[in-house]
């Protein structure tokens, strides 16, 4: 009988790291704030609304919540993120997705203090003050669970999102890993899985990636949240790739319980750059 991969469980490691933060929040000479902007009454704007919301509460964190009408127009609502922008009590700025047409994301976001970007949406460059996407976050801290060093691995990323693809990229390619991105216009997705020393899953296509292309040992990340015949699937082939990964982490309960506190850690570092740049002990 085929060995079985070792399950990557995301909730068990995300309690670790609340612990953590929680040390880390009660360290600090100020409070943390984070101010949402929310624009319509998106289901799943709403559902992620509350999620973080319950997290915040439970680090004390301060939560300034911004509503808007769909029908605010683009440059009143720059307004009001500059306004965030300047205000010294708030830490960090979260915009949920999706924004309403006419509004155009890449705006709202670029609009966003550097140094207050909880989503690295502007990724910072350089070393430890990186601050990325909280996602490529919780990739990352899958792959270092399954206590693998992915310095001269090849990895392979399927999608290219600029939240998740491409900040993913760049974090393995920080600790040395050979890289690969594929999207809709690679050609034979399959031939380069298959040479992977680690898959990342980010297409949100249900089982996009059959589990029989998935090399001996190989680790797997599902970053997929598909909804298939009711229940929730990731982009990865769970069961036969389970048969050939030496980890795997599984949707739901790997990357999507990391995530959020992933988010409350680019805060508390936002604060720390924040602290520095204004040239406080």
């Amino acid at each position: 009988m085929p060995s079985q991969a070792q399950i990557l469980n995301g909730r068990t490691l995300a309690a670790k790291y609340v612990l953590e933060a929680k040390r880390e929040i009660l360290r600090l000479r100020e409070p943390l704030t984070l101010a949402t902007v929310r624009v319509g009454e998106s289901q799943d704007a709403v559902l992620y609304a509350k999620a973080l919301h319950r997290l915040l509460n439970e680090l004390s964190i301060k939560h300034a919540d911004r509503v808007y009408p769909r029908t605010i127009p683009e440059k009143a609502l720059i307004r009001e993120i500059q306004k965030l922008n300047r205000n010294s009590r708030v830490t960090g700025i979260l915009v949920y997705s999706p924004l309403p047409a006419p509004i155009r994301p890449a705006v709202i976001l670029n609009s966003i203090d550097i140094l207050k970007d909880v989503e690295g949406r502007r990724v910072i460059n350089g070393g430890t003050s990186r601050i990325v996407s909280p996602t490529a976050n919780a990739v990352l801290r899958l792959i270092e669970a399954a206590a693998r060093s992915v310095e001269g691995r090849d990895a392979v990323i399927v999608g290219h999102s600029d939240l998740v693809g491409k900040q993913a990229a760049i974090l393995l390619l920080d600790r040395h890993a050979t890289v690969t991105i594929c999207h809709a216009k690679t050609k034979d997705v399959k031939a380069r899985v298959e040479k992977a020393d680690i898959v990342v899953a980010a297409a949100g296509r249900p089982h996009l990636i059959k589990g029989r292309w998935i090399k001996k040992g190989a680790v797997v990340i599902d970053v997929g949240e598909n909804i298939v015949g009711g229940k929730l699937v990731g982009d990865v082939e769970f069961e036969t790739a389970k048969a050939r990964a030496s980890f795997i982490s599984p949707v739901p309960g790997g990357v999507g319980p990391l995530t959020n506190i992933m988010l409350i850690k680019n805060l508390i570092r936002l604060h720390g750059l924040q602290t520095e740049k204004n040239g406080n002990p």
